[in-house]
């Protein structure tokens, strides 16, 4: 159960990365470019040898660290809605061979820019029973951001779980020309 909820947390992790960049200075404005960000502490692991991160995503002494592009236009969205579909995690993670079942989630995102704020939330149910909640926020400050994200996990024969991580963050630069 143990590696099935961190390998889970690092596919939710990467699932907010992926839709979070799809929406999306001044010393509390969003500054629009290229950021990194990272949970500090945590206790997800490495993912295991062989998986395809992806190519917003590394490791780094940080940890999982993923790369996200802000531009004007996403500035300018206050609120956004996506639902989503996951692979089994034995399709998006073949080292760990679970057998949760498809399934789907709906991630909602807002963003203040008034205030340099920005918060989702990410509810995802699997065909094996299993669910997750996952919410966060965070707060710009110049070229640095930081926050907190809360994960919820439960399965029809284990107690809920949860876990909070804080989140910290930088600006890098441009976005990369597409």
């Amino acid at each position: 159960m143990r590696a099935a909820t961190a390998v889970g947390a690092t596919a939710i992790l990467i699932l907010v990365t992926e839709v979070w960049a799809c929406a999306a200075g001044a010393e509390d404005a969003i500054k629009p470019g290229k950021w990194e960000f990272w949970t500090v502490g945590s206790k997800i692991s490495e993912p295991p040898p062989g998986t395809q991160l992806p190519p917003s995503v590394r490791w780094g002494p940080e940890g999982m660290i993923t790369s996200v592009c802000i531009s004007e236009t996403t500035l300018k969205t206050p609120h956004y809605h996506v639902r989503t579909s996951m692979p089994r995690h034995g399709d998006l993670l073949p080292a760990l061979k679970t057998k949760l079942g498809k399934g789907s989630c709906d991630f909602d995102v807002t963003t203040d820019a008034t205030a340099a704020t920005r918060s989702w939330s990410m509810n995802c149910a699997w065909s094996s029973g299993n669910k997750s909640n996952t919410e966060g926020v965070v707060h710009f400050h110049g070229d640095t951001l930081d926050g907190m994200t809360t994960s919820r996990y439960s399965s029809t024969n284990y107690p809920t779980k949860e876990y909070s991580y804080p989140v910290k963050g930088r600006y890098v630069g441009p976005c990369d020309p597409k």
